[in-house]
């Protein structure tokens, strides 16, 4: 398995090189589903505002191979508006090819796979306990950058030590950190060997019973930047109408609720996880509470969302409800809808809670925002989206829009590798050594 590892990494070692930058990070995940009920393919995202885009799902097998959720979305389904028509001659198709395209058109925004989630995560605790499984996962990983025209990877493991969904139950045991931090490791080593700047980032918790036993000192050490998700710090699960991404703590919360956005961000600096590493989870969705007088109200459970089966979630884009009145307690950094006529409370971000965050990034020497998901925003340049508040307070030039990597020579897909040039090694004239007497001791 080692040696398969070296062979791939001297492969790759045939693209060309891309410069990194520092700057602000805005960070966008693609979910796949979109394309459907949503009608939102990868194309139809704000790739000028965004630097990072990151395709939800990958999925990692039992042996650690890491392959495609939904092939026909990813890598099938054509788009002859812009000349990808369903032919017989390989090229890469789905939202894959149309990001490669994008990358193109877009320089300074980079593309990469999220593997794992809330429900492909079953299968990291089992194949991180071996060297065969994270040998396996990192150089599939590697394979599918070299195959697919990625510029990073991303690791979304829904939890290490803890578990998460629990529809079967999520494997999970105390080593998992340490085995994580030792799959970050190998990334990085292999990342090391690319002529171009890979990077790597994880997906992680804000809520302390679920990173309680996380190394961030190590994990930070081994990453690009880690995007932690502050949000869901409330549902249809909590028990009362309550705030999903507050920044600050409620001392008089009814029920002591002590999940915020500030005490996660400060329990990774505390536990050595460099501010500038640090990005922040912006929901574009909010989570509704029925039969509700109010924030820290009783309620039942949702009957209403934006999706088929997503009963309260509303897309960001479609907040405030008609008939709602919004509102923005200042005091906590977070935002919140009431329709008293329905008793319908929605907790959401809105333009003044993410004013408050972006302040917050500045003021703490965060890396950047983080929004999940993009299909999910309001229209790109209006005053309501987001992500373009996100753009326009950090600017253009204080970002971290540095050249992606358009030059993959050895994908298996003719149309990534079109136009790539691999790297020739310059000849070099052999020398004839000038003989030295050994001198006598």
């Amino acid at each position: 398995m080692k040696i398969a590892l070296v062979a791939l990494l001297a492969s790759v070692a045939q693209f060309a090189a891309a410069a990194p930058t520092g700057g602000f990070k805005n960070i966008v995940y693609f979910q796949e589903w979109a394309i459907y009920d949503q009608n939102a393919p990868i194309y139809t995202l704000d790739w000028d505002r965004i630097t990072h885009v990151n395709y939800a799902f990958g999925k990692p097998a039992p042996d650690g191979t890491v392959g495609l959720f939904d092939p026909y979305a990813a890598v099938e389904i054509t788009y002859p508006q812009f000349g990808d028509n369903d032919d017989d001659n390989g090229n890469l198709h789905g939202q894959f090819g149309q990001a490669n395209r994008l990358k193109k058109l877009h320089r300074g925004t980079k593309f990469g796979l999220s593997i794992g989630g809330w429900t492909l995560s079953d299968q990291f605790s089992n194949i991180f306990a071996t060297d065969a499984g994270r040998q396996k996962f990192v150089s599939s990983s590697l394979q599918l950058m070299q195959d697919l025209g990625l510029d990073f990877i991303d690791i979304d493991w829904e939890y290490p030590v803890e578990g998460g969904n629990d529809q079967p139950p999520v494997p999970h045991r105390p080593e998992d950190i340490q085995n994580y931090v030792t799959v970050l490791q190998l990334f990085r080593q292999a990342f090391a060997k690319l002529p171009f700047k890979a990077e790597l980032s994880v997906a992680s918790p804000a809520g302390p019973d679920n990173y309680r036993h996380w190394d961030f000192k190590a994990i930070c050490g081994a990453l690009d930047h880690i995007n932690i998700m502050t949000y869901d710090l409330a549902g249809d699960w909590s028990a009362y109408t309550d705030h999903q991404a507050n920044l600050f703590e409620d001392p008089t919360h009814p029920a002591g609720k002590k999940y915020s956005v500030h005490g996660a961000v400060q329990d990774y600096i505390k536990g050595g996880c460099a501010p500038e590493k640090i990005v922040l989870g912006i929901p574009l969705y909010g989570r509704s509470f029925e039969n509700s007088n109010g924030l820290y109200g009783n309620f039942t459970k949702p009957t209403k969302g934006s999706w088929k089966g997503g009963e309260g979630e509303w897309d960001y884009k479609a907040l405030p409800l008609a008939g709602s009145t919004e509102f923005y307690d200042a005091k906590l950094g977070a935002a919140y809808s009431y329709d008293a006529a329905q008793k319908i409370f929605v907790s959401y971000e809105s333009p003044k809670s993410l004013a408050a965050k972006l302040d917050y990034v500045k003021q703490y020497g965060l890396g950047g925002t983080m929004y999940w998901a993009g299909d999910q925003d309001a229209a790109a340049g209006t005053d309501r989206s987001l992500i373009t508040q996100s753009y326009n307070y950090f600017g253009k030039d204080n970002m971290a829009f540095w050249q992606n990597n358009v030059n993959y020579p050895n994908s298996k897909y003719p149309n990534v590798r079109a136009g790539s040039t691999p790297v020739t090694p310059t000849p070099v004239t052999p020398t004839t050594p000038t003989p030295v007497k050994p001198t006598t001791p």
